[in-house]
């Protein structure tokens, strides 16, 4: 929702076109922040907060996307065509990610995670959050659920801590950060304050109304509803390529 709603909205406002995907992936890391934030207190009251997991994948990933936001993303290297790349790939896994959840196995069990796999998961968690806005569950879930064979209710909660610590990091950088052109229009480095309040609103409003819906949904029709949004935003950043 984010990456296909934000940069219309932001050139709306005015903001220089230059740098619309820097303030994208911001913005939308602020929602990431949130929605983690929410989940994450559910998740500490139900007593499903895997903490020494969480923060070794944690760090790595705040160290990768930092990296990446510093050195790449908030600079001219990174425009609007290398964004909209960067979300297609990312969205044709996700699709393929979500179509092999369908047809999942027999549950085997649980296998250890080394510091090195740890370290591998965190960073491409953490690249995928700079280089997208999004969280970096599209890399952790499926690295635990299909290669270490953690059930998925744990991948889960683990990829949401991590998500949480990341997240709240890229949006302390973004907030301090420089814009390469001066422009200020409600805003404080990369972070608009009238986008990330009703984005902050948005997440805490409508997540418990989603579960509710969900709840009374079939997985496969929550399946089709998700793939068909994602189709929408290949089909939207396609045509911005072309």
């Amino acid at each position: 929702m984010y990456v296909l709603i934000l940069p219309y909205l932001l050139v709306q406002m005015g903001f220089p076109q230059e740098e619309i995907v820097q303030y994208t992936i911001a913005n939308s890391l602020v929602g990431t922040f949130f929605a983690a934030l929410s989940a994450n207190i559910v998740l500490f009251k139900q007593g499903h907060i895997y903490w020494e997991t969480v923060l070794t994948i944690g760090l790595f990933s705040t160290l990768v996307s930092l990296l990446l936001l510093e050195f790449f993303v908030n600079t001219s290297l990174y425009a609007m065509r290398e964004f909209n790349i960067a979300v297609i790939l990312l969205m044709l896994f996700i699709i393929s990610r979500t179509v092999k959840q369908n047809w999942k196995g027999k549950a085997k069990v649980e296998k250890p995670m080394s510091l090195t796999s740890s370290a591998a998961m965190g960073m491409g968690a953490g690249a995928v959050a700079a280089l997208s806005g999004l969280g970096g569950g599209t890399v952790i879930i499926p690295m635990l659920n299909i290669g270490f064979k953690v059930d998925m209710i744990k991948a889960k909660s683990i990829s949401l801590g991590v998500i949480l610590i990341s997240s709240f990091a890229a949006t302390l950088f973004n907030l301090l950060e420089k814009t390469r052109i001066e422009y200020v229009n409600q805003s404080q480095g990369y972070i608009v304050f009238p986008l990330a309040l009703i984005i902050s609103l948005g997440v805490i409003l409508g997540s418990p109304i989603g579960v509710k819906v969900s709840s009374k949904m079939s997985q496969q029709w929550i399946s089709i509803i998700f793939v068909c949004f994602v189709v929408v935003v290949i089909i939207d950043k396609t045509l911005q390529l072309i």
